[in-house]
C-alpha cells in the first residue's frame, strides 16, 4: 500500500475484505443514495461555522444551513420533510457550548490519515458529531473509530486525550453523549489494528493473495448486489430513474463499459476540420458517466438492448429491474369522450397514439401534413395529466392553443407573447422558459410537468431543450413530434438523449399513396444564368488576392441575394401562376425586401415584422386579399399551418436536408378546391451553391418524390 489508509478503509476491510478489494483497488462505481450523508455533512459545516465564528448570529446561521440544503438538493430528496429535524439537531450542538479550538482537525501521516469532527487541545477532548439514531451496534463502532481517532491524536501530540464523546444530536440529555476516556491499552489496540489492516490489504493490492468473501453481507454493503452474481451465472441490474436519468446498478466490466461508452457518444460532424485547426479541442459528445453509472433517460430502450447484448455475449442470464423513483402529478383533468370539433382521428393517427402510450417516451415521425398536432392532442386527452407543449414560434404557439381548446373545449394556459398563464394544459416557447429557466414559479411548474409534447423534434439538440429537459423530473410521458426527426449537423443521438428512439414512422409518401395527402409537382429551375454571367459574378465576389480565400457570404450576396436572372425568375414564375397562393422562402432580410419591391401585391413577413402587422398578413394571406408572401426560411419551414397553400419557391438557397423537406410539406395539406401542390427550387450556379442544390434535390428524391429539372426558358411558355 503507497496511500494512507483511514479508519473507514479500516473498518470496511475488517467487514468484507472483497468490499475493500471492489472499491479501493478495483474501483468499481456503485450507486449509492447520498442525502443521509450530505445532510450529514450540511449539520457539520454550520457546527463548524458556529464554533468558528460564534459572532453569527442563528438567524445568519439558518440562512446558510437553507443555501446548503439547496446546494446539496436535499429537497428533492427523500429526506425532504426532514430538514426541520437536521435543523434542530444543528441547535442541539450550538447548546451543548462547547469549547472548541479546531474543527475538522486533519491528522495525516503517510500510513494513515483522519479528520476529527471537533477538539478541544486545551482539555484534550475530542467529539464527533452523529445525525443518526442511537443503536447497540452503531455505539460499538463508533468507540471503535474515537478510540481510532485517539491513536491519531496521541502520534501527533504525544499524548491521549482526556476525554472522547459521541454526541447524538438527535436526542437531549445522556442519551445524547456517549463518553469514555482511553487509555495505553486501547492506543496499542488500535496500533496493531493499523498496522496488520495495512499489512494485509498491501498483500491483496499486490496480488499475493486472494480477498476474502464474507458469509453474509453486511448491512448496508454497496457492493451486495454486484457480489451475489459473481456467485451464479446470470446477471442482474436493476435501472433505478432518478429525475432525467437512469443510473444502473450491477456489474459493470470492462468490456460492458467499453460497450455503452461507444453506443452512446459519436463525433460532432465537421471534428475532422476542428481537429485540424485545434488538435486538442474536444469533439466527440458521450452520454455515458462511468462515474456515477448514468445516462439521460431518453436512451431506456437502447440501454436495455445493449445490456441484453452483453448478456448473451457473455453466455448468461440476465434480470433487469427498473425502478422509478420519481414524484408524479397525479391531478387528474376532466376530457371528453372525443374531440368536440368533429375531428375523426385517421387509422394511422390512432395507431400512432396507441404505440406511444405504451412506450411512455418516443419520437412520432410522420410526414408533414400527417396531423400530427392531432395526434399529440389524442395523446392529451387520453392521459388527461398536467401537459406542456412546446414549441419554438410565436404563431406556432397561438395556432396549437387555438387548435387545442377547440378540440378539447378546455380553457388552454400560454406561456410566451408576455403572457404567463399556466393550466392543466399549457403551451409555452422554448424561448421564453430559457429566458426564465431560473425563475421559482417556472422551475416547479416544469417539475409538475407530467407529460410532456417537444414540437419539431429535429430541433431538441439545441442546448436550450437539453437544459429544459433537466427540470423536467416528474415528466413520466415525453412526446416528440416532426415530420424530420433527424438533424442536418448530426446531433441526432442528443434529440434521442431528450425525447426517446423513434417508435412511429410513416413518411409523406405513404401518405400521399393513400391519398391523405396531394403528390407535388417538383421543378428544379436551371439555365438562368449563361457563363459569361456567371464569370461576371465570380469575379466582383473576389479582391483579386494572390490565393484568396473565397468567402460564401460575398458569394451568397451576388448570386442569390442581388442575382438580378435569378429574381426576375422568380418574378415571372409568379405572373405565370398567378391564380395560385405562393409561398417564397429566402434566408436574408435584404433578399426579401429586394423580393417585396420586385413583385406587386405581396407583403414581407419576417422576424422583425410586429404582432399587428404578422397578423393582418396572415389573416389577408388565408383570405385571399393576398396572393404572394415572402418569408424567411426560419419562420416557414416548420409548423405554420396554411392548408389553402398550393405554390412555394424555395429562393433561400440552403444547405440543410431538414429544411427543403420541412418546407415542401407546407403545400401538400389537402383541402376542398385544392388540387394541385407545386414546389420550385434552383439548380444554382458555383460550387457553394450547386452542391446544397444536389443535396436539396436529394433530400426530395430520398423521400419518394419525383424530381424535375425545368430550363428557365419553359417558364416564357
Amino acid at each position: 500500500m503507497n496511500k494512507p489508509t483511514s479508519f473507514s478503509q479500516n473498518i470496511m476491510f475488517e467487514k468484507c475484505q472483497l468490499c475493500w478489494y471492489y472499491k479501493y483497488i478495483k474501483k468499481i462505481p456503485v450507486i449509492e443514495d447520498m442525502c443521509y450523508a450530505n445532510a450529514g455533512s450540511v449539520m457539520h459545516k454550520i457546527l463548524e461555522k458556529h464554533y468558528t465564528n460564534k459572532d453569527l448570529s442563528l438567524d445568519q446561521l439558518k440562512n446558510e444551513f437553507e443555501l446548503l440544503w439547496k446546494n446539496y438538493k436535499l429537497d428533492e430528496s427523500k429526506i425532504k420533510l426532514k430538514k426541520d429535524e437536521y435543523w434542530l439537531m444543528i441547535i442541539n450542538g450550538i447548546n451543548l457550548k462547547k469549547n472548541i479550538t479546531s474543527t475538522e482537525l486533519k491528522i495525516f501521516y503517510p500510513d494513515v490519515v483522519g479528520y476529527i469532527d471537533a477538539v478541544d487541545t486545551s482539555e484534550d477532548e475530542l467529539i464527533d458529531w452523529k445525525s443518526s439514531t442511537r443503536r447497540p451496534e452503531n455505539e460499538e463502532e463508533y468507540t471503535k473509530q474515537l478510540k481510532f481517532y485517539s491513536y491519531l491524536y496521541y502520534r501527533k501530540f504525544n499524548r491521549l486525550p482526556k476525554k472522547v464523546t459521541v454526541y447524538y444530536l438527535k436526542y437531549n440529555g445522556s442519551k445524547c453523549e456517549l463518553s469514555f476516556q482511553p487509555t495505553e491499552k486501547d492506543f496499542k489496540e488500535m496500533d496493531t489494528w493499523q498496522q496488520t489492516t495495512r499489512f494485509n490489504m498491501g498483500r491483496i493490492a499486490d496480488g499475493d493473495v486472494k480477498p476474502k468473501r464474507c458469509e453474509s453481507c453486511f448491512m448496508f454493503c454497496p457492493y451486495e448486489n454486484f457480489c451475489a452474481q459473481q456467485k451464479e451465472n446470470k446477471l442482474k441490474y436493476t435501472l433505478h430513474i432518478i429525475g432525467n436519468n437512469i443510473q444502473i446498478d450491477g456489474p459493470i466490466s470492462n468490456l460492458l463499459h467499453a460497450g455503452l461508452q461507444k453506443k452512446f457518444s459519436y463525433e460532432l460532424k465537421n471534428a475532422y476540420f476542428m481537429k485540424k485547426a485545434n488538435p486538442n479541442v474536444r469533439t466527440k459528445v458521450e452520454f455515458w458517466n462511468y462515474k456515477q453509472r448514468m445516462i439521460p433517460l431518453g436512451f431506456m430502450t437502447g440501454l436495455k438492448k445493449t445490456l441484453n447484448d452483453y448478456a448473451d455475449y457473455t453466455k448468461k442470464d440476465i434480470e433487469i429491474n427498473i425502478e422509478d423513483h420519481r414524484e408524479f402529478n397525479n391531478d387528474t383533468i376532466e376530457m371528453p369522450e372525443q374531440f368536440i370539433n368533429d375531428v375523426e382521428l385517421r387509422d394511422y393517427q390512432l395507431e400512432a397514439v396507441d404505440e406511444f402510450i405504451k412506450n411512455k417516451i418516443g419520437i412520432l415521425q410522420i410526414g408533414t401534413g400527417g396531423g400530427k398536432t392531432e395526434i399529440a392532442i389524442e395523446c392529451i386527452r387520453r392521459l388527461k395529466t398536467r401537459t406542456l407543449f412546446i414549441v419554438d414560434k410565436k404563431e406556432l404557439m397561438r395556432q396549437t392553443k387555438d387548435r387545442i381548446e377547440k378540440s378539447l373545449g378546455i380553457k388552454v394556459g400560454q406561456l410566451g407573447s408576455g403572457v404567463r398563464d399556466f393550466q392543466d394544459i399549457t403551451v409555452a416557447t422554448v424561448q421564453t422558459i430559457i429566458k426564465n429557466i431560473r425563475d421559482v414559479e417556472i422551475v416547479s411548474y416544469l417539475r409538475g410537468v407530467r407529460f410532456c409534447i417537444f414540437d419539431e423534434t429535429h430541433k431538441v439538440a439545441a442546448r436550450s431543450y437539453v437544459k429544459i429537459s433537466r427540470q423536467l423530473i416528474g415528466s413520466e410521458y415525453r412526446l416528440g413530434i416532426s415530420g424530420t426527426a433527424y438533424r442536418d449537423d448530426g446531433n441526432d443521438m442528443m434529440i434521442t438523449a431528450v425525447a426517446g428512439y423513434k417508435v412511429f414512422d410513416l413518411s409523406s409518401k405513404k401518405l400521399i399513396d393513400n391519398d391523405w395527402l396531394i403528390r407535388p409537382t417538383i421543378f428544379f429551375m436551371t439555365n438562368y444564368m449563361d457563363e459569361e454571367q456567371v464569370k461576371q459574378l465570380t469575379e466582383l465576389c473576389k479582391t483579386g488576392l494572390i490565393n484568396e480565400t473565397e468567402v460564401y457570404s460575398d458569394f451568397y450576396d451576388k448570386f442569390v441575394v442581388k442575382n438580378n436572372n435569378r429574381n426576375n425568375l422568380i418574378l415571372n414564375l409568379t405572373e405565370k401562376h398567378k391564380d395560385r397562393k405562393i409561398l417564397i422562402i429566402v434566408k436574408l432580410i435584404e433578399h426579401g425586401n429586394i423580393l417585396e419591391q420586385l413583385l406587386p401585391n405581396s407583403k414581407y413577413l419576417h422576424g422583425a415584422t410586429n404582432k399587428k402587422e404578422r397578423e393582418d398578413m396572415f389573416n389577408d394571406f388565408i383570405d385571399g386579399k393576398l396572393n404572394i408572401l415572402i418569408s424567411t426560411i426560419s419562420i416557414f419551414a416548420e409548423g405554420i399551418d396554411i392548408p389553402s397553400l398550393d405554390m412555394v419557391i424555395n429562393a433561400a438557397a440552403n444547405k440543410g436536408d431538414v429544411k427543403t423537406i420541412q418546407v415542401l410539406g407546407r403545400i401538400l395539406r389537402k383541402m376542398d378546391g385544392k388540387e394541385k401542390a407545386l414546389y420550385i427550387d434552383f439548380m444554382d450556379y458555383h460550387n457553394f451553391f450547386r452542391g446544397a442544390s444536389l443535396a436539396r434535390r436529394k433530400a426530395l428524391i430520398s423521400e419518394g418524390h419525383k424530381v424535375e429539372i425545368k430550363d428557365e426558358k419553359e417558364t416564357q411558355n
